[in-house]
């Protein structure tokens, strides 16, 4: 009979095999719960290098540092929150208001006769049918998106509660789980933790930064060419370019609905799509390279691939939370395979 402790690489593989499948499951069970959690460390992560700041360069207690920290960025959520939230709801409530009145199954049908007259060998009115069915689908989903934004400002109300919780208690814990490492991994664990760090960071600067460049571009854009509400439209392809590739196509969406309702028929449609495709394109060459330069090194396939899993799991917020983890799990299987090869670490 072997003694226990031979047998403790295989113990330790089977307790992280176990937490994975439990966490897993976790994720899948309570995907609110587990999005509340990922945003809440991901501000967290942002946050701390200004608390540290405050603690170890101007001497203030780490309880104060948080307190002034919350105080700078609670403030600035709360402006938005009275200044711009309303505002966005009240549009986005309009916007809605007017698409479910407009008359598309009527000048959809216009626009087949008028395509069939022209192009006679084109079966129009199946054609204009089935655009109808995309935009009621289009239209019913958009309300169903506002009805599910009270509940998601419910959950992200209690992200700053749980955010200071890890950012009074974290070092803690992880000096805790530090002290447990043995020695020999112990400069490797290092490592990866310093690697996950950097490239994180410079993956959340460069998806903030992205989000923002392409929100103005729409703006602008949807400004010059003659369509009503930019701004919003101009938020909504800021923030879905959260999800890699999804901005300017998001915005376009509501940019052909809203000029349909606003002239009436499809003169605006030609616009959208060069604007789309130019903004994609300076996205494409000019912004992500610059935003996220050696942050994220994914192939255009792989980030793809992803995103897909991360649907699978938990819908839109498993998109937003799907780069940010995969870039976590390369870091650290990266630095950890580079460790145990140059370090000649043996089980």
């Amino acid at each position: 009979m072997q003694p226990l402790g031979a047998n403790r690489p295989f113990l330790k593989v089977l307790v992280l095999v176990a937490l994975l499948i439990a966490g897993f499951w976790v994720m899948t069970q309570f995907p609110d719960l587990m999005i509340t959690l990922i945003i809440s460390g991901l501000a967290a992560f942002v946050l701390r290098p200004l608390v540290t700041f405050l603690e170890f360069r101007v001497a203030l207690r780490r309880s104060y540092a948080i307190g002034v920290v919350f105080l700078l960025a609670g403030g600035g959520l709360a402006f938005l929150a009275v200044e711009l939230v309303p505002f966005l709801i009240s549009r986005l409530e309009g916007l809605y208001g007017s698409l479910k009145t407009f008359p598309f199954d009527q000048k959809l049908s216009d626009a087949a006769v008028d395509l069939s007259a022209k192009v006679p060998f084109i079966d129009a009115q199946s054609v204009s049918t089935k655009v109808y069915a995309i935009i009621a689908g289009g239209t019913e989903m958009f309300g169903s998106m506002l009805e599910g934004l009270a509940s998601f400002l419910v959950n992200l109300a209690i992200v700053p509660f749980i955010t200071y919780f890890i950012l009074a208690e974290g070092d803690v814990g992880f000096k805790h789980l530090i002290e447990k490492v043995p020695n020999k991994y112990f400069e490797m664990t290092l490592n990866v933790l310093n690697r996950m760090e950097k490239n994180l960071v410079g993956y959340l600067r460069g998806w903030i930064l992205d989000s923002a460049i392409i929100g103005i571009l729409s703006v602008v854009g949807y400004m010059v060419i003659g369509v009503d509400y930019p701004f919003l439209i101009g938020a909504v392809a800021g923030v879905a370019n959260l999800i890699p590739y999804l901005g300017p196509i998001a915005g376009a969406i509501p940019a052909f609905l809203v000029s349909l309702t606003q002239y009436g028929d499809f003169r605006l449609v030609v616009p959208i799509i060069v604007l789309t495709f130019s903004i994609q394109l300076i996205d494409n060459i000019i912004v992500q390279p610059m935003a996220f330069s050696k942050s994220v090194d994914m192939h255009p396939v792989t980030v793809i691939f992803v995103l897909i899993i991360g649907n699978t799991l938990m819908g839109i917020a498993g998109m937003l939370l799907a780069i940010p983890i995969a870039t976590i799990l390369k870091a650290t299987a990266v630095e950890s395979y580079w460790g145990l090869k140059n370090y000649r670490i043996t089980a």
